[in-house]
């Protein structure tokens, strides 16, 4: 039974105006407040458990709408945003202000935060796409995954060209192949290991290739160069699988003399994302680990009144996840400010 799409399914045929009807009733305004940085999934979900407990919460996001990754890297063929707004409009119903283009670390400061609101939660998830780390991977027509995916979102133009190729074995690349199918591009799908594993959902990798992407398995990058007529060519290496420790999976191996040049109006890179911590400072006093804020299992960081979720902090990087998060550290808030926590 297909009970991700038949929950789905319900949710759509609800009406705003029927949300209240099903949803749990707000108590009464405690008269704290709490600040949000980021309006993804993560910071959605904490803002709207923490209006239901009676807080009043300000919500700061640095693009121009909100939903995060559920917008601005999932295209609107696997996820209508007004399916998204709809959401989003029933949170601020419960009194939740999201302010938009709100820089933190710049304006406001987590410093001024900390001074204006009895509590903080971070939810930024992971902005910074990783490079291919190949020389010439700074070339122009190399792209950033999400800014392709984001671009599509805001309706710009992309310029793709006609010839792509997609790095990559994840949902960012399976979107990033087919958002650039459906401007009718040419697309290849590079992944260093086999398809069976891509860390893709299989039914994304399944809709891409029917759409007509081509999947090249095992093929290690080695560099990007210019062609010389406004494109660039991609330069792998074929790779074997090899089994060199029992129990675990086998890793790519280049094959000698197997290298493979072909040249494309755009290469996509969608191998990952890592956090951008640059709001953070010394004097802010947050404990940062392996580019992580330090957090309980609450979601506390070393800084009492400062909470930290979602893709920023936890190792499975969905929505999710980060939903939960959310959830976890709204009743820790609440507790932190004299409520029950529950």
């Amino acid at each position: 039974m297909a009970i991700r799409w038949l929950k789905r399914y319900i949710a759509d045929q609800v009406e705003l105006a029927d949300y209240g009807k099903a949803l749990p009733r707000a108590e009464p305004p405690t008269g704290r407040k709490v600040a949000v940085v980021g309006a993804g999934p993560g910071g959605l979900a904490a803002a709207y458990y923490l209006a239901l407990l009676g807080h009043k919460v300000t919500v700061f996001e640095k693009d121009e709408a909100p939903g995060g990754m559920l917008r601005y890297g999932i295209p609107e063929y696997r996820l209508p945003y007004p399916a998204l707004d709809k959401d989003v409009d029933y949170i601020r119903s419960l009194g939740v202000e999201i302010r938009y283009g709100a820089t933190v670390g710049k304006d406001p400061t987590l410093a001024k935060l900390r001074t204006d609101f009895d509590a903080v939660y971070l939810s930024t998830g992971l902005p910074s796409a990783y490079r291919l780390d190949v020389p010439g991977d700074d070339h122009p027509r190399v792209l950033d995954g999400v800014a392709v995916l984001a671009a599509a979102t805001r309706g710009e133009e992309l310029e793709l060209g006609r010839r792509v190729a997609v790095v990559g074995g994840g949902n960012v690349a399976m979107d990033a192949a087919r958002t650039a199918l459906r401007r009718g591009c040419e697309v290849d799908i590079v992944y260093r290991r086999r398809q069976v594993d891509m860390p893709a959902d299989p039914e994304e990798i399944r809709e891409a290739k029917a759409e007509g992407a081509r999947l090249i398995e095992r093929a290690i990058p080695l560099r990007v160069e210019d062609s010389g007529d406004g494109g660039a060519r991609f330069v792998w290496n074929e790779a074997e699988m090899v089994q060199k420790e029992p129990g675990k999976r086998p890793v790519p191996e280049p094959i000698p003399g197997a290298v493979v040049t072909e040249r494309y109006d755009s290469i996509i890179a969608a191998i990952g994302q890592g956090p951008d911590l640059d709001f953070l400072t010394e004097a802010d006093g947050v404990e940062v680990r392996r580019m992580k804020p330090v957090t309980d299992r609450t979601g506390r960081t070393s800084v009492p009144t400062v909470f930290a979720g979602g893709d920023l902090v936890n190792e499975k990087k969905d929505a999710i996840s980060a939903i939960a998060d959310g959830h976890r550290a709204a009743l820790a808030i609440d507790r932190l400010l004299g409520g029950k926590g529950d």
